[in-house]
């Protein structure tokens, strides 16, 4: 109810027919509005057995003013960042990580191949512990702000933001794909 309410002024307000200023507070209704088995009354769904007992002890919600009920509530503490929510699917880590490991394996695999005409794979195999160093380093040092509730859309210098970061992470992982396909179809380097 409340909420239909804050809609429907925000979007007079969007549309510039009234401000805010001149609006007079809405208040919500004061009767119950029952739903299928439901009675919804002051922001609380009630049975109906709740709702008599409530009626009956003149235990029930009063209705406040719309304004003061939209106002802005003061920012609650961080809630504590566990690893399987940052690794969720729709977590922030994964392409964070994958795409920092990705920009990072594209530019050094075709560094490597242009001035040793070596495939990628090679390449992996004659030094795997330098490059899974680095790569265990890329992803500490990614994990280490985000457990610290810092998310890196916070912090942006110019061109080097958020949004640039994870374009450019997906372009490194189709360039990284597309360079290992190349190679296995061609049978030798790219270069």
């Amino acid at each position: 109810m409340a909420i239909r309410a804050l809609a429907r002024s925000s979007v007079v307000a969007r549309s510039g027919v009234a401000r805010a200023s001149q609006r007079a507070p809405l208040r919500l209704r004061a009767e119950p509005e029952k739903k299928a088995g439901v009675i919804q009354y002051g922001g609380v769904e009630y049975t109906a057995e709740q709702w008599e007992a409530a009626k009956a002890t003149g235990n029930l919600p009063t209705a406040e003013p719309l304004a003061a009920a939209a106002a802005p509530a003061a920012p609650a503490a961080p809630a504590a960042v566990s690893f399987g929510n940052l690794m969720a699917f729709s977590g922030p880590a994964p392409e964070i990580i994958n795409g920092r490991l990705a920009m990072l394996g594209v530019v050094a695999a075709l560094a490597a191949e242009f001035s040793s005409g070596e495939s990628v794979l090679k390449q992996l195999g004659e030094e795997p512990t330098g490059i899974v160093l680095v790569f265990g380093l890329i992803i500490a040092a990614s994990f280490a702000p985000l457990l610290s509730n810092v998310l890196p859309s916070a912090k942006s210098l110019g061109p080097f933001n958020s949004k640039a970061e994870m374009l450019n992470g997906r372009a490194a992982m189709i360039g990284i794909a597309a360079l290992l396909a190349i190679e296995f179809v061609k049978g030798s380097a790219l270069f």
